[in-house]
């Protein structure tokens, strides 16, 4: 987990952490902030192992740079990227590992996963992919592949290359419930980036026409229809911000 000055954010991470099934777990953070994370991930070191690595905060690595020290830092046979700022179901891990080792694939990601999007127009919640896996949710092998020193899309490169070296095992829509991406307003991307996965295929562009220009109503598009599990992660989600709560939240509407 890369980070920087974004404790509440870091905080649903690591409760993440603490609620994974998966047993043997080890929990690196590089942190080039100023903020203090010690309270936060001592409370997390009875749930497993805790590496903190603390940077100056005038560091100016890029976020592939910074992903580098923490594979470096890390002392496990495989590894999960586990951005600060995304949610995460506590059978992310040992599906995701069970996966590639069925498979024998070096690595496996999700291609679905749940959108948390606040807008101006109210907070829309749907399920997307992004083409043949999610970077975010990748799952893999330790080797000597390393992230290119890139401030975004870091991640996508390193999982091209690492299907390309090593195999990745996609995992479908029936584990589109293990993973939220989040938007807050600071992520690497826009607000744009996380919408346009609403017509980002034909059958996308087409769904997404009807609903807002046909019906009016942008959840009429078929990313709105979720399932048992998938409702019920959003549910545990709420459980947690409103747990956690500071300010009031987004008006809903999907």
């Amino acid at each position: 987990m890369v980070t920087a000055d974004r404790l509440e954010l870091a905080r649903r991470a690591v409760s993440c952490f603490i609620q994974q099934h998966h047993a043997n777990r080890e929990l690196v953070v590089v942190d080039d902030g100023t903020a203090d994370y010690r309270p936060m991930l001592r409370a997390a070191e009875a749930f497993g192992a805790v590496k903190h690595v603390k940077l100056p905060a005038t560091n100016r690595k890029t976020l592939g740079d910074l992903r580098n020290i923490a594979l470096e830092a890390a002392s496990g046979d495989w590894c999960v990227q586990w951005d600060d700022d995304e949610w995460y179901h506590p059978d992310r891990i040992g599906r995701q590992l069970a996966a590639a080792l069925a498979s024998g694939t070096g690595a496996s990601a999700l291609k679905w996963t749940l959108m948390h999007v606040p807008t101006a127009d109210g907070l829309l919640r749907f399920r997307a992919d992004t083409g043949i896996a999610t970077p975010g949710t990748l799952l893999f092998r330790r080797s000597d592949i390393r992230y290119p020193a890139l401030a975004r899309s870091e991640d996508a490169v390193f999982m091209r290359e690492t299907r390309r070296r090593l195999g990745l095992t996609v995992l479908g829509r029936e584990s589109s419930h293990l993973f939220v991406r989040v938007f807050h307003g600071g992520n690497t991307w826009d607000e744009r980036h996380f919408r346009r996965r609403l017509w980002r295929t034909p059958a996308d562009a087409a769904s997404w026409m009807a609903a807002k220009w046909i019906h009016a109503d942008v959840t009429r598009h078929r990313a709105f229809l979720l399932d048992a599990r998938e409702l019920e992660t959003f549910a545990e989600f709420d459980h947690y911000e409103t747990a956690h709560a500071s300010a009031p939240s987004p008006r809903l509407v999907a």
